[in-house]
Order: C-alpha cells, then sequence, then structure tokens
C-alpha cells in the first residue's frame, strides 16, 4: 500500500520535522516516505528553495534513497569528501554540506521512508543530535501507522462504494436519525436524490415511490424507516417514478443495522427490479388470453379487439393496432384491421385505411421484417411524428412484425404513455405472442384459400352443368328433329331449327371464349398494349356498343363525357371493360330504367362511374360480385342466363392498367367506379373506398336514349 501524504498527517509531519531540526540545531530537516522507486516529502522544516514538496522524485543517486536501499542510518560530515555520496545526488546540487538520516519503519518493521536532518556546512554530528533524529524517526513509525489505518479505512470504503455502485440492485443506507449515508448508482438514477446526509423530512417527499395501486407512501410505510424501528421488513412492493418519465416496480427489503453490544447504527434498505418478472408472470395469463381469442374467432378481424386488449392491457400501455399485409392491383399494402384504445388516454390517433412500405411505423416494421423500438416518440426523425405524440399523449412506441413461414403477415403497434427503454426480454416475449397470431392468420388463410377453391369447383361444375349443357340439349334436340324430319321438307321448314342451332353454338362459343380470355388475363399471357388513348372517346364507343341492348331492354342510357381525357392503355380491352359493365347494368335494370355514365378526371387518375336503377346488390353478396361465377340471388331467382364471368373480366382488365372496380354505397340501384391512373408507370395502390356524390351530382337525365355533354 502507498503512504499518501496529506491532510492532517502531513500537519503534524510538518511539526515533527520542526522538532528534531531544533534538537539537532540544524536548519533543515525532512521526513519523506517510499512510493516504489521514488520517495515523496511527508513533511520538513527549512526546506531548500525550489525541492519538490508535493510530486514525488526518483529515489536513485539521492541520499535518502541510500537509507532506503540498506537499511541503515547513513551520517554523513561532509558531502564532497565522502565517497559513498553519488556524484549526481541533488544534495551536491542545493549547497548541502552535512546528512543525518534514518529509517522510517511501519509496524511490521518494513522500511517505508527516512528521517534526516541537513546542513549548508560540514560538522560533525554530536550523539545527542543523533539521538533526537533517530527518536524522530521511531515517532514517524506511529505517525505512519495512523496513516496506514486511515488509508485502509479510505479503501475499503472506496471497495464498498465501488462494489455497491457496481450493483444493479438499489441500495440505500441512513444512520440513526434518518439521515442519508448511502445511496448508490443504481437507485439514485432511478430515484434521482443522493446521498448527501439529507434528513427524512429533505428526502422523503422528494422520494418518488407509491403503492402499486396508485397510492403514496406514508412516511410510517417506507421499509428503511421502518427498519430503523426495529423491524424487518420483507418483499414490499414499491412502484418507482424514474427521472425518464418512465415505472418501475421494486420489491424492498429493509434491516436494522446494530453493533454486536445491540447499539443501533441505522438500517439498510435493498430495492430488486422486478419490473421484467411480474411482466412475464402476466404474459403467461396474457398468452392464455389470446389463444383463447384464436381459438374462438373466425376471421383476424373478429380476433383482434380481444387480441390487442390481452396484449395491451397486459403490459400497462394505453394504444395498440393491428394491421394485416393484402395483395392490391398495385403491390401490397398494410390494411389497418381494428385498434385497443385505454380509457386514460388523453388524446387519439387517426390511423389510415392503408400503409405502403416504410410510411409509418408499421410500414417501417414491414418494410425491414424486424422490430422497430422508438423510445421517444417526442423525438424528431422518427417514424412516428411528434405531432401525433403530442396530440395522443404517446412517448413510447414498438412495432413488431407478425411472421409465418418467413413471410411477415401483419405488423402490430403498441404505444406507451411513459418513455422505456429498449428491452430485448419484452421484444422476446411479445415475438412469442405475435408466433400465434401469425399461424392464427395462415391457418385461416389456408381454409378461406380451401373454402374458395370449393366454392370455385362447385361453381364451375354448375356452370357445365347448366351455362354447358342447356344450349347442348338445344342443338341435339334440334339436330334430332332435322334427322327425324320429312326428307321433302322445304329449307324454309328447317330454317328456325338450324337458327337455334346457331343461337346454342353461339352461346358456346362465348362461354369459351370469356375462360379462355380470364384465364389469359388472369396468367398474364394476354397482351395489354400501353398507348396513348383518349378515354372519354373509348367510353362513348363502348355506350354506343351497348345502346341496342339497352333499346331492347327499355332502358335509357345517360353519360356525361368530357371533351377529351389523355390516358395510356389499351384501347380495345378498356372498351371491353365498360361493355362488361353496361351489359352487367341493362340485365338488372327493369325496362323503364335508366343507368348514368359520367367521366371525370382527378388530379392523377381517371374516374368513370356507371350508376343504374336496378335492384341492387344485396350487403352479404358484395364482397362476392367480382369473383368468377358468382351469381347472385336474384340472377337465379329470375333465371337470367350467364356464367358469372363478366365483373370478373372487367376487375382483371382494370388491374393489368393499375386500377381497380369498385363497388361504390348507393341509395337505389348500383354503382360501380373505374379508377384508372393517367400514368400506369407512376400508379400506386388506389386509396379506401369512400362513399360517392349524390345521385343528383352524378348525372342528369337526358331526354334522348345516348347523349354526349
Amino acid at each position: 500500500m502507498k503512504l499518501q501524504p496529506s491532510g492532517p498527517v502531513q500537519t503534524t509531519a510538518n511539526r515533527l520535522a520542526a522538532l528534531v531540526a531544533r534538537a539537532a540545531t540544524a536548519p533543515t530537516a525532512m521526513i519523506h516516505v517510499a512510493e516504489g522507486r521514488s520517495i515523496r516529502l511527508m513533511g520538513g522544516w527549512g526546506v531548500p528553495p525550489g525541492y519538490p514538496r508535493t510530486e514525488a522524485i526518483p529515489a536513485s543517486h539521492t541520499l535518502f534513497g541510500l537509507v532506503i536501499q540498506y537499511g541503515f542510518p547513513l551520517v554523513i560530515e561532509d558531502v564532497r569528501t565522502d565517497a559513498r555520496v553519488p556524484a549526481e545526488a541533488p544534495v551536491r546540487a542545493m549547497g548541502i554540506r552535512s546528512y543525518a538520516g534514518f529509517p522510517v519503519r511501519d509496524p511490521g518493521g518494513e522500511i517505508v521512508g527516512v528521517c534526516a536532518v541537513m546542513d549548508m556546512y560540514p560538522r560533525h554530528w554530536q550523539a545527542g543530535e543523533l539521538a533526537a533524529v533517530d527518536e524522530a524517526a521511531q515517532a514517524c513509525t506511529a505517525l505512519v501507522g495512523q496513516r496506514y489505518a486511515r488509508q485502509e479505512v479510505e479503501s475499503q470504503r472506496s471497495f464498498l462504494d465501488t462494489l455497491l455502485n457496481s450493483m444493479d440492485t438499489g441500495v440505500l443506507a441512513c444512520d440513526p436519525d434518518g439521515r442519508l449515508v448511502m445511496v448508490n448508482r443504481s437507485l439514485r438514477t432511478r430515484l434521482g436524490i443522493g446521498a448527501d446526509n439529507q434528513p427524512p423530512e429533505q428526502w422523503l417527499p422528494a422520494l418518488p415511490l407509491t403503492h402499486p395501486d396508485g397510492r403514496a407512501f406514508t412516511a410510517d410505510e417506507v421499509p428503511v424507516l421502518r427498519a430503523l424501528g426495529g423491524q424487518h421488513v420483507h418483499g414490499v412492493e414499491h412502484v418507482v417514478a424514474t427521472p425518464e418519465g418512465g415505472r418501475r416496480l421494486y420489491s424492498v427489503n429493509a434491516h436494522p443495522l446494530t453493533r454486536s453490544d445491540g447499539e443501533r447504527l441505522g438500517a439498510v434498505s435493498v430495492f430488486h427490479d422486478i419490473t421484467l418478472r411480474r411482466r412475464a408472470e402476466r404474459f403467461r395469463g396474457c398468452e392464455l388470453a389470446v389463444t383463447l381469442a384464436l381459438n374462438e374467432a373466425q376471421t383476424v378481424e373478429e380476433a383482434a379487439p380481444r387480441v390487442l386488449a390481452a396484449i395491451a392491457e397486459t403490459l400497462g400501455w394505453p394504444y395498440a393496432e393491428l394491421w394485416l399485409v393484402e395483395p392490391t392491383p398495385g403491390g401490397e399494402v398494410l390494411r389497418h384491421v381494428d385498434r385497443y384504445r385505454s380509457p386514460r388516454l388523453s388524446g387519439d390517433l387517426a390511423p389510415p385505411a392503408r400503409l405502403m412500405p416504410g410510411q409509418g411505423l408499421a410500414g417501417t416494421a414491414w418494410q425491414r421484417a424486424q422490430p422497430v423500438w422508438q423510445t421517444d416518440v417526442g423525438d424528431a426523425g422518427g417514424p412516428v411524428t411528434v405531432e401525433a405524440a403530442d396530440h395522443a399523449g404517446l412517448r413510447t412506441a414498438l412495432a413488431l412484425p407478425i411472421s409465418s413461414g418467413g413471410r411477415t403477415l401483419a405488423v402490430m403497434t403498441l404505444f406507451a404513455d411513459e418513455v422505456e427503454d429498449p428491452q430485448d426480454a419484452l421484444v422476446v416475449t411479445l415475438s412469442g405472442v405475435a408466433a400465434h397470431i401469425g399461424q392464427f392468420i395462415e391457418r385461416r388463410r389456408a381454409e378461406e384459400l380451401q373454402h374458395a377453391l370449393t366454392a370455385s369447383k362447385d361453381e364451375y361444375l354448375h356452370l357445365v352443368g347448366h351455362e354447358l349443357r342447356t344450349p347442348l340439349t338445344v342443338i341435339a334436340s334440334y339436330i334430332e328433329l332435322i334427322e327425324e324430319a320429312d326428307p321433302t321438307s322445304t329449307l324454309a321448314e328447317v330454317a328456325p331449327m338450324t337458327a337455334a342451332i346457331r343461337r346454342g353454338s353461339d352461346r358456346l362459343r362465348r362461354l369459351v371464349e370469356t375462360l379462355l380470355d380470364l384465364s389469359a388475363l388472369d396468367s398474364g399471357q394476354a397482351k395489354v398494349r400501353r398507348d396513348p388513348l383518349d378515354f372519354a372517346d373509348a367510353v362513348g364507343a363502348a355506350v354506343d356498343q351497348a345502346r341496342q341492348a339497352a333499346e331492347t331492354a327499355q332502358v335509357t342510357i345517360t353519360a356525361r363525357l368530357p371533351a377529351g381525357l389523355q390516358i395510356t392503355g389499351d384501347r380495345d380491352r378498356l372498351g371491353q371493360m365498360v361493355v362488361e359493365l353496361l351489359n352487367n347494368a341493362i340485365t338488372f335494370t327493369p325496362a323503364g330504367g335508366r343507368i348514368d355514365v359520367r367521366l371525370t378526371r382527378g388530379e392523377d387518375r381517371a374516374d368513370l362511374t356507371i350508376a343504374d336503377t336496378g335492384a341492387g346488390i344485396p350487403e352479404e353478396e358484395r364482397p362476392h360480385i367480382f369473383q368468377r361465377f358468382h351469381r347472385g340471388q336474384i340472377t337465379t331467382e329470375r333465371a337470367i342466363a350467364g356464367a358469372g364471368l363478366g365483373l370478373s373480366v372487367a376487375q382483371l382488365i382494370a388491374q393489368r392498367h393499375h386500377g381497380e372496380i369498385t363497388l361504390l354505397p348507393s341509395a337505389t340501384g348500383t354503382t360501380m367506379c373505374v379508377r384508372l391512373p393517367l400514368n400506369p408507370a407512376a400508379a400506386r395502390p388506389p386509396p379506401p373506398t369512400k362513399v360517392g356524390p349524390p345521385a343528383a351530382e352524378r348525372a342528369q337525365i337526358l331526354k334522348a336514349p345516348v347523349d354526349y355533354e
């Protein structure tokens, strides 16, 4: 151990040096301590000017070093003539001519320094003078022992402080009067208080402790003060509000500190952070709640409210959302499914209906395919905007991709109203819950696909049994009649039969062509040109083509078309799409009804609406109208011919042009809306469907069967 001269010890050493100088009648006396291969002045009297008083100097080539090296007193009457004095000795340059030094030993007998007197003239040191120096050296032994004891206490205290500050467990101690004497670093950073000898009336009000139910602790309930009264406290739970705005749950123990004779020294309190352990315990119940919700639900939409509530309430976080990855004509998007909002949340968020990859918190997690933790959403530059955080009162955000089979199926976002640092254990636990959700989504999608395949097979068999068998029966029957007819029958007599055969064969041909066309569009084998065209002119031509069928059905078509609307696409295919929509409207509009066609130009797209005054589509059938082979209840009841493929073909054509056809809400009849981008290369998935304009704004009935504005 190094002996560091400082404070009271150095003052005592200076006084001892003055005494030995007087006793030896010497002008200079110095007491040095050894520090490895160096020495340092601990105390002195009459120290020559320029001599180092605080810094250590090398012991080699010094008279002090010789005493330490050989362990015997060194007495020199004349430095210049004594052969023992090294030529490089600093005493020569300092003008010192005579020297008498005695070793200073510690209580164990080890040499730890030198006590010496010096004179600027040669002299013969008397026995009494040397005895005084020797006694001073022995007195230094007690001084060194005192200093060693002090340093030992300081070293132990430093070791204890370092040990306590390195612990993750929080430790707090106070003296018998309740004054804080120690708060280790772990607890100090969480409580925001320090051990500065504060009395209880000062540090207790600043202690950010509450019961788990939110009640404040009274002075009589604080564990360390209970321990001062002699109690041993175990497992009291505290909620600590951290300076950063977060909350941690602690299990607190406290014990009195007493000497062996029973004297009370104070009390110590130990804080164990059980936040993650308690959260893990709650999550076992959360996983059970999520599993039950998934087992009892048939769809993601049905399971989402209970799943989000279970997870958010377990975390104690006030807001959560679930987003589902869904395909669109322009690529996959995130669709907002549902959300959980705690009543304690001061504000609210308004999530969009859809998100693109990299957009917002959920889109960022989807794009990266890994969790995203935003510690403080109030910091600029994160996925969640500062404005949204301020409005809703949210602080920390976490987005977790929900995957299955290496594919992201959904994203769950969770928000806290307090700042929380990233927690790997929490993310791992939530990932386990997300895996259950991912498996549920995968199973439901597989079941939906199986149902769709079964329904498609049934519809196809129905098509074969009806749409193919009916014309084939007609053809076969008339061929049989012709075969049985009188050979002398005239051509005029068999002409109606051949006409019926032709109608049957035309119906079969159209059905086969439609099936082949649908297959080609679906597989991408059908070529769709990308030419500049006037969409208004193409729509007008399609209306002209449908006019005869409309007149036959006694249905009026009105059209409001701009003078020109340029887009890029395949004119023939787009015309086919409009004709399919018009034929569908004519089929389901009763005599005397009307069909309104309106084409408008948006900022970056063309909007075509076709509204009829027919019977409309029942709410339960609306999600299925673009499915191939779908025939609604009205079609079946009225025995309307058709394979249920027209709207499927029209939708595929729109999608091949980076657009889509949607069914708009309508008070009467049916309103179809075609949205096509003006520039397909820059097209994006269309926005969510919204309620369309009032019927009076869509069109104005014109007297003529077909009219263009």
